[in-house]
């Protein structure tokens, strides 16, 4: 079976090896003469970590269960929620898999009862926990640095020890004090939901074009090591620590000898590398940390000691892992997720998601239909227990019937009484606050994401209609896709109204009727159909205007942009403006009224187009164009009381 298994899952390496190493990657034939007859070369990897030599050959095949992989193989092709629902178990709350001597709890009450159980029976000694990411069984190659632990793996399922010294550090500094029930709240003990939105816009200010997933992360990645670690994070670092991370979650799902016969090829050693900069890095800064104060709680206790060597590299471990697998992913994955439904328009044409009394509701059922973390599964007595948290929203006893789909189901009050995707029930013993096993970030990443919605202001941006948003299996639940700000974030483009659809469609030609013997005018079409007799004139369907998808230059200039006269070209697939001027280059200049003009690059008063409309015996004046060299344009928004009358601008 174990050799079975092996050539399976090999086949799946051998295909994804190229896309993840690139030009390192051995051919198809030597990977799998590799895989068949075993590595020409010595097995054993080893990577210079801070004097210590890392053996992948001697770990152990610890995710050694057949049916755990063909289950998973199964969840992976139709995705949780058909695979659980064909394999309850008959009580309608369980089902015994991934994988052997596994009981898996899929209904809300059932989780409920699990969670509240966990910190129970694991500061009692009788559960633990172990290297596994919700329904992942995690190889160990990632973890060199714990060799002679007695634990090894993710820091999320370490030793009841080690969370007893962590989980302290990790509630001061990403929850609020005294605070460990998972009541969310608007500020914790280092942040607050004004400095979230703050850093937010500083962030998006510089954006016109947003990789929402990736760019979501990246804001995450700098937010959070500056939060836990005093850490500030240059956008191309925050990058480079997203790519880190992409290789992390590539490499610790895959089964323990694939790393060790394809570690090469994966880039193993060039990932633990980069692991072991990280956490030098990160010890560093939290023993400055403790010498600043930063870990002391306001009641002046010291939640670690510079003297505490393992504490410090114990913390350094856990926040990292938080960073690579808990707070770093799910926070970009729900601000993603939510807006994918928004742009696909899942939410609803009455949602308004700049309403702060609606945009909570879209974090909350966007968590329920995109659960960002699946399980908490710990061991009993040899047997594995996993409360799938992100099962629980699909409990149609507790949301609905349709609680497949996606809809604003429930009011704030509702869905927090029903969260559970934060492992909300399972709180801490009494007298033992560091046993809680809910997220220690709950309050903040509810806020983070809340604050760049906020910050964004996504009714500002669109989605390119070449653009595809598709809803995938978990964990990813949506495909990736990019954001574009719109002109008037900046200020309209002078013309933008007359070059857009809409002002199209007010041409007296729109409507009109026609039939066999009565046709429409130049740039209409008739929208009969060949076996009607008559129809109306609308505007023929090969032409386009501002901001709409193009393939040849007359369908941007056409009659209709002629007529309003706008200059548009079609530019890199898309109508634009002839003069260049596209947002990304933008460059918004205010001024009180038409008479405070800027000046050009050469210093220069640039030219100005003046327009004098009547309104009731009133001249109001309005700048219709402002041109500079051809190198370099420039926008004007006026004030409308200042004389913008006519609403043109």
């Amino acid at each position: 079976q174990n050799t079975k298994m092996k050539l399976l899952v090999a086949g799946i390496i051998l295909a994804m090896a190229p896309a993840i190493a690139g030009d390192n990657t051995l051919s198809e034939d030597e990977l799998w003469d590799n895989l068949v007859h075993g590595p020409d070369t010595d097995p054993v990897i080893e990577a210079e970590l801070g004097g210590q030599h890392f053996d992948s050959s001697t770990k152990p095949f610890e995710q050694d269960d057949l049916s755990y992989w063909t289950d998973m193989a199964q969840i992976g092709i139709r995705t949780y929620v058909p695979f659980f629902e064909d394999n309850m178990n008959p009580d309608g709350q369980s089902s015994d898999h991934p994988g052997e001597q596994t009981t898996s709890y899929i209904a809300w009450d059932a989780i409920k009862t699990k969670l509240e159980e966990l910190p129970v029976k694991q500061e009692s000694g009788e559960a633990i926990r172990g290297n596994e990411l919700g329904l992942l069984r995690l190889n160990t190659a990632f973890y060199p640095e714990c060799e002679g632990e007695a634990y090894c793996g993710i820091a999320l399922g370490g030793t009841q020890a080690d969370h007893k010294t962590v989980r302290p550090v990790l509630d001061h500094v990403f929850g609020s004090e005294g605070v460990t029930d998972g009541t969310i709240g608007l500020t914790g003990n280092k942040w607050s939901r004004d400095e979230m939105r703050a850093s937010a816009l500083a962030f998006l200010a510089s954006k016109n074009t947003l990789d929402v997933k990736n760019d979501a992360g990246v804001w995450t990645t700098i937010v959070l090591h500056k939060m836990a670690l005093n850490i500030d994070l240059t956008f191309s670092e925050a990058q480079a620590f997203i790519d880190f991370q992409a290789k992390a979650v590539i490499l610790t799902p895959l089964p323990s000898f694939v790393p060790e016969w394809f570690g090469g090829a994966l880039k193993l050693e060039e990932t633990l590398k980069q692991k072991a900069q990280y956490l030098k890095k990160y010890e560093q800064h939290i023993r400055a940390n403790i010498a600043a104060g930063m870990y002391t709680t306001a009641a002046g206790v010291d939640l670690l000691s510079a003297d505490d060597a393992d504490g410090i590299k114990k913390t350094a471990w856990g926040f990292l892992d938080a960073l690579i697998f808990a707070g770093g992913l799910s926070v970009p994955g729900v601000i993603s997720s939510g807006l994918a439904a928004y742009y696909t328009g899942l939410t609803g044409s009455d949602f308004d998601i700049n309403d702060p009394n609606q945009m909570p509701l879209l974090v909350f059922e966007s968590i329920r239909h995109s659960p960002p973390v699946l399980g908490v599964p710990y061991m009993v007595d040899g047997h594995r227990h996993a409360p799938l948290a992100g099962m629980g929203g699909y409990d149609k006893t507790k949301y609905g019937e349709d609680a497949n789909d996606f809809r604003i189901r429930k009011t704030l009050t509702e869905y927090k009484a029903l969260s559970i995707d934060w492992a909300d029930f399972a709180k801490p013993v009494d007298g033992a606050p560091w046993s809680s096993r809910i997220c220690p970030a709950k309050s903040l990443s509810y806020n983070m994401i809340l604050s760049f919605w906020e910050a964004l202001d996504a009714t500002n941006w669109y989605v390119d209609p070449d653009t595809s948003i598709t809803r995938e299996n978990g964990p990813l639940w949506w495909s990736a896709f990019t954001i574009h700000r719109s002109c008037e974030g900046f200020g309209v483009h002078v013309g933008a109204r007359e070059a857009s659809r809409a002002h199209a469609n007010k041409n007296p030609n729109v409507g009109q009727y026609c039939s066999w013997t009565s046709w429409c005018d130049d740039a209409f079409s008739c929208s009969r159909k060949w076996w009607q007799w008559n129809g109306y004139c609308e505007i023929d369907k090969y032409y386009r205007f501002f901001g709409e998808s193009c393939s040849k230059q007359d369908q941007c200039d056409n009659v209709l942009t002629d007529e309003a006269g706008v200059d548009l070209a079609c530019r890199f697939g898309k109508c634009a403006f002839l003069d260049g001027q596209v947002c990304e280059e933008d460059e918004t200049v205010e001024f009180a009224d038409y008479t405070d003009l800027p000046e050009s690059n050469e210093g220069q008063t640039a030219g100005a187009w003046t327009v004098v409309t009547a309104t009731g015996g009133l001249s109001a004046a309005a700048i219709f164009f402002l041109r500079k060299p051809k190198t370099h344009m420039r926008h004007a928004k006026m004030p409308k009381e200042n004389g913008n009358g006519n609403d043109a601008l």
